[in-house]
């Protein structure tokens, strides 16, 4: 079971604007722990160590990192410029992904409680498309739900962004019951701690001083292409070709 499956689950609420309080949780993920923070929509951080963060502003999305006294700042969409100009994000969208659809997950209420780092949530079993079964613990506190919102709000934009496809739509169906705060899943992620205080004006910006960092140019990947040639006619030669070379190692 997969993280993103996993926050899938808790996003059966709707993204909106409303000014929140400021909010900060710590995860525990496997080896290492993050620390998502969370003032509005609009205003997202999150730390994977003292020297790494991603930084949601309005539409911007940010990787952040330390280097030696000062701090180097990369817009995401300077990835999409870069795959634009391959043609788009490779195999975005494919049928092979719509064939494995985070919305055919199954969820079923076990009945059964379990308190996280304070917080009292249901326990829900949940199975993948694949079949794969997993826990995850969902509760309807807001300062864990706005943490999930938060999480969310930061992975879709940070994917417009950057040109994956689909983005706009949620990974699974609404949770009618309005639990949609991840507490824990399975022994992949789990809350450890939340944070209420105020963080000052600054915390969601970038750190003054920042040097922003951009991708090489690249060609336009679609200009070199024969003109009777597009993104699609080029994989399907590519497999042609892969073809053709095990035939001949048949041989």
């Amino acid at each position: 079971m997969t993280t993103r499956l996993a926050i899938g689950i808790a996003l059966g609420l709707a993204i909106s604007a409303s000014a929140l309080a400021d909010v900060s949780g710590t995860y525990q993920m496997e080896d290492t722990r993050m620390v998502i923070s969370v003032r509005d929509d609009n205003h997202v951080r999150m730390d994977m160590d003292k020297n790494n963060f991603l930084l949601l502003t309005g539409s911007k999305t940010y990787s952040v990192r330390k280097e030696g006294k000062g701090w180097v700042a990369m817009d995401l969409a300077e990835i999409g410029k870069m795959t634009g100009a391959m043609g788009g994000m490779p195999f975005a969208g494919d049928e092979e992904e719509e064939e494995h659809d985070l919305s055919d997950g199954d969820f079923r209420d076990t009945g059964r409680t379990e308190t996280v780092a304070g917080y009292k949530g249901r326990v829900y079993e949940v199975t993948d498309p694949d079949g794969e079964r997993s826990e995850v613990v969902l509760t309807n506190h807001k300062d864990i739900t706005s943490l999930t919102r938060g999480m969310i709000r930061m992975g879709q934009q940070s994917a417009q962004n950057m040109g994956f496809a689909d983005t706009s739509e949620l990974p699974l169906e609404v949770v009618n019951s309005g639990y949609t705060g991840m507490l824990r899943q399975d022994r992949n992620v789990k809350l450890l701690s939340v944070d209420t205080s105020d963080k000052g004006k600054g915390y969601f910006e970038l750190p003054s001083g920042t040097t922003m960092q951009t991708m090489p140019k690249m060609p336009d990947m679609k200009n070199m292409m024969p003109q009777d040639m597009n993104m699609d006619d080029m994989k399907a030669k590519m497999q042609e070709a892969m073809e053709q070379m095990k035939r001949m190692q048949q041989q």
